[in-house]
């Protein structure tokens, strides 16, 4: 599959390599697409990656990844021909949150999910692997447990895909929480996550679902 991803910082160079890695073929896209930073990560993905535009990575995805800083997701994503985004899925793996007196969510009677699927209308908007840093979204391993991912969106053959997109990256356990509502959900569930991470020194942490 083309996966097409918007943003080239840690979390999109990360989510590219895992995608290379499990077959598919990946454009991550940034405003300086021929910058020399980007060197390193093209050939390590050989054939199968390049750094683009953000418009000829949303052209070329099947499936689209929002993998940009909050505070640039709207304008970026207002450069983009709408007619490159209509009727595909985009995972959202954005954070609106804050740092100031510990972190806290940027948004309150709202999310960052649902804010994205206003601005993309004509998307199925499907939110995800957010909950974790980028050290542990490709393949994590734990000693103490398998750990879960959650994800909620609109349409439901859009997360099937997603679904089966984290199954190639390793995550075996998915619960789909419901609509692209239950962002706020998600959102604070990584807000805990953070939290906690932060109170115990111990990053690259992720929940999990003990059962009896």
């Amino acid at each position: 599959m083309n996966i097409g991803i918007l943003g080239a910082g840690h979390v999109g160079k990360v989510l590219g390599v895992g995608f290379v890695q499990s077959g598919h073929r990946v454009r991550i896209s940034s405003r300086e697409p021929h910058n020399s930073k980007h060197d390193s990560w093209r050939q390590g993905v050989g054939e199968s990656g390049d750094v683009t535009s953000f418009d000829e990575a949303a052209r070329y995805g099947e499936i689209i990844i929002l993998a940009l800083p909050w505070s640039c997701v709207k304008d970026i994503l207002e450069t983009i021909d709408p007619i490159y985004l209509q009727n595909k899925t985009v995972i959202d793996v954005s954070n609106a949150v804050h740092m100031d007196n510990g972190p806290r969510l940027l948004l309150h009677d709202t999310s960052a999910g649902v804010i994205v699927q206003t601005l993309l209308p004509e998307s199925h908007v499907v939110k995800t692997l957010h909950t974790v840093s980028d050290k542990i979204m490709i393949h994590p391993k734990f000693k103490e447990g398998t750990p879960v991912m959650f994800m909620c969106g609109n349409n439901h053959s859009s997360k099937d895909q997603v679904r089966a997109l984290l199954k190639d990256i390793g995550w075996t356990e998915v619960v789909d929480l419901g609509d692209i509502r239950q962002s706020l959900l998600q959102e604070s569930i990584m807000l805990a996550c953070l939290i906690s991470e932060l109170q115990l020194q111990s990053p690259g942490s992720a929940f999990a679902l003990l059962r009896h």
